[in-house]
């Protein structure tokens, strides 16, 4: 174990958007948590620890590193890519986190019911009901949609808003106020948060309202395009739309099926929002308003 006066937190995914959120939150208060950055990437670990920062390698594909980088950590945050690796990484990680004497473990998931069908959603859950049964501390965070997606998987297409699942609407959440939440739990630890899940939705939007909201912000006219999830299949089969580099086919498809169970209503018990951000951080949300302007000009950079 580290010294439990200030805790080490390993934090998985620091490379990505969310993970590096993470950090940034611990790093604001430095004598609360300690970061432990870690990356697969051995060149990157060595660039973090010539800044000076604290730094591993992990490779989720190989258990063999897990001893060595939970050396002395007493917290994780425990993040997997789009893949369905991630049950067995998850499955791993956990045990050697045990192995290794972890005292709190944060998960960061999906916005689910834990009766999901849905394969990503069920991976998930499989991962949580595991964490459960371990003898780890543990906190779920469950973020809705990010509003980052419209940065990468939702990006505006020709200039357009593309949203195939109707007059459906999904709860946004931005990244940061993600890593708020997960820095807030790791910080004050299980005494406050053992056993907890916490849900997070902002924004309860449709494609239509998504639009809007866009072009008021980027000062242009975002035109929305409703289709239904049979028209993106169309669209797929004929390789009008494909899926980031970073997820593999089989999460692929399972956000095929996210669409269509959402347009079919089988997702309407996550069509709310939540109060998380102002109950544990003490102030409002980021809107999407608000983290459009922010980001206005990544979004500009998508139009045509």
């Amino acid at each position: 174990m580290g010294n439990t006066d200030t805790p080490r937190v390993l934090v998985l995914g620091a490379t990505g958007r969310t993970g590096a959120a993470v950090v940034k939150a611990l790093e604001a208060t430095p004598d609360q948590a300690v970061p432990v950055l870690a990356s697969r990437s051995k060149a990157t670990v060595e660039q973090w620890v010539k800044e000076g920062k604290e730094a591993v390698r992990i490779d989720l594909d190989d258990p063999d590193t897990f001893p060595g980088a939970l050396e002395g950590i007493d917290r994780v945050f425990l993040m997997t890519g789009y893949t369905s690796a991630m049950n067995h990484q998850a499955k791993a990680l956990v045990d050697a986190a045990e192995d290794a004497g972890v005292g709190f473990l944060v998960h960061l998931g999906v916005f689910s019911d834990g009766r999901s069908t849905d394969p990503h959603f069920a991976w998930h859950e499989l991962v949580e009901r595991y964490i459960a049964g371990s003898k780890l501390a543990w906190a779920h965070v469950h973020p809705h949609v990010f509003m980052e997606n419209l940065l990468g998987i939702n990006r505006l297409r020709d200039g357009q808003m593309v949203w195939p699942m109707g007059d459906k609407q999904v709860g946004w959440i931005a990244g940061d106020d993600i890593a708020a939440v997960v820095a807030k739990i790791l910080i004050e630890g299980p005494e406050t948060h053992a056993g907890k899940d916490y849900f997070l939705s902002t924004d309860l939007l449709d494609g239509a309202e998504v639009a809007e909201v866009l072009s008021a912000a980027l000062g242009r006219e975002i035109p929305a395009v409703i289709l239904t999830p049979d028209d993106l299949q169309r669209l797929i089969d004929a390789g009008l739309n494909t899926a980031p580099a970073n997820m593999d086919s089989a999460y692929a498809a399972s956000t095929l099926i996210w669409a269509r169970q959402t347009y079919e209503g089988r997702m309407d018990y996550s069509a709310v929002t939540t109060s998380t951000v102002q109950d544990l951080l003490g102030r409002e949300p980021i809107h999407l308003a608000s983290w459009a302007t922010a980001h206005r000009q990544e979004l500009l950079d998508q139009l045509p």
